[in-house]
């Protein structure tokens, strides 16, 4: 005899009710995969499909702009000086010796400059010096004055110094007479050459004077061969002198 099952003497409604809650649980389920398989929500009557892959929308990136960069102000550049260049050291140069002016010394007031003057030798002499016998002319058209002596040089025929009075032979001084030289006036002196112990010069020897306070020089022309000094001191060289201006 078989035994009655033990839900059999339950009451028809509760076994209903089990039947009805698996079925609601199956429902369920399908349910369950039913939306899984369809990713579509339904939120308040309002569907919302999601597309399976959201591609972002690039956000355009904001370029920083750039600060603007000030312009350097030029610094005016300073005008180069030029640095002054000294100029050569030379060696120093010996200052000339200055010449005495006619406004240098009152006595050489109005006398005449060698410019106004021509100076010829009127004649030679030998009695063991050579004397010249010279006359100075003056070829100006202003009159002037002589006063004192010169500078006696005498000349070889080629020009070349070989006796000299010296500086010292060409002097003025107050106790001196003055001698007007009207244009054309005439004044003379004596040129003593003496103590020739050398070969003979170049003819043809001729004689200069150099006038006082740098007055300037006149020289004669030659006018033939000169005679020569003799020679009385041999360790002497030759001697020259000449005498004061005379009418």
């Amino acid at each position: 005899m078989v035994s009655p099952k033990p839900w059999a003497d339950k009451k028809p409604w509760l076994v209903r009710r089990v039947l009805l809650l698996g079925a609601v649980a199956v429902l369920a389920a399908a349910c369950t995969g039913s939306a899984a398989a369809n990713p579509t929500a339904t939120v308040a009557g309002a569907t919302s499909s999601a597309s399976p892959t959201d591609t972002p929308t690039p956000t355009a990136t904001a370029t920083p702009t750039d600060a603007p960069t000030a312009t350097p102000t030029a610094t005016p550049t300073a005008t180069p000086t030029a640095t002054p260049t000294a100029p050569p050291t030379k060696a120093p140069t010996k200052a000339p010796t200055a010449k005495p002016t006619p406004t240098q010394n009152p006595l050489a007031i109005g006398l005449c400059p060698a410019k106004q003057l021509q100076l010829t030798i009127t004649s030679w002499q030998n009695s063991g010096d050579s004397y010249a016998h010279v006359t100075a002319t003056n070829v100006s058209s202003a009159t002037c004055n002589m006063r004192g002596s010169s500078r006696a040089q005498v000349l070889d025929g080629h020009g070349k110094l070989i006796a000299d009075a010296g500086s010292s032979a060409a002097k003025v001084s107050s106790s001196d007479a003055v001698y007007p030289l009207a244009p054309n006036g005439t004044i003379n002196t004596i040129v003593d050459w003496g103590n020739w112990c050398t070969t003979a010069p170049a003819q043809n020897v001729t004689v200069e004077m150099v006038l006082a306070f740098g007055l300037g020089t006149i020289k004669a022309a030659p006018i033939g061969a000169a005679p020569i000094p003799s020679c009385y001191a041999s360790t002497q060289k030759s001697s020259l002198s000449s005498e004061a201006w005379l009418p």
